[in-house]
């Protein structure tokens, strides 16, 4: 249920569009500290949920681009050992490898504000989805103090997450 609802996320919220003239109140590194997922986000099956401590995710808000990676999934991941011919994977080394990265998203890409709105707009994306013509997501942000700063999806308030972020520069 978080795993595509973060993927969802990522792929928006790491592709965002501005062209700042003065510091942006979000440019720096901010580590995922928490994530509330909806209980109408897909595999929420109905019920809403708080993870106080999810897995690692950054996000680097520099003057007009972010960058975020995350991992969405458990909190344990099997290592997965090295294919014996690269070039020519069998299908079970494939499904080995789609498992271990299938929990991860990232995107980067332009972002701008506007009052308490933030947009962002991605170029890259691991997935597809989150680099097509006209993808965005909008957030309404809230530096609560310098160090914590709160993004409540706007457009698509429904299936996407609420996230806390916590300042490490």
């Amino acid at each position: 249920m978080k795993r595509i609802a973060l993927s969802i996320v990522f792929c928006l919220l790491f592709a965002s569009a501005a062209f700042a003239q003065t510091k942006s109140p979000v440019e720096g590194v901010w580590k995922i500290a928490e994530v509330v997922v909806p209980a109408t986000a897909p595999d929420a099956k109905g019920t809403a949920m708080t993870v106080s401590n999810p897995q690692p995710g950054l996000i680097i808000f520099t003057k007009g681009y972010y960058s975020g990676v995350a991992v969405t999934g458990p909190q344990e991941r099997a290592a997965v050992a090295p294919p014996k011919d690269p070039q020519n994977m069998t299908d079970a080394e494939k499904i080995a490898r789609y498992e271990q990265w299938r929990y991860f998203v990232a995107s980067s890409g332009p972002y701008e504000i506007k009052g308490s709105t933030l947009t962002m707009r991605p170029i890259v994306a691991k997935e597809v989805a989150g680099m097509t013509t006209g993808s965005q997501l909008t957030w309404e942000f809230k530096l609560e103090d310098a160090k914590t700063l709160r993004l409540t999806p706007t457009d698509q308030s429904a299936t996407v997450p609420k996230i806390k972020l916590t300042r490490l520069e």
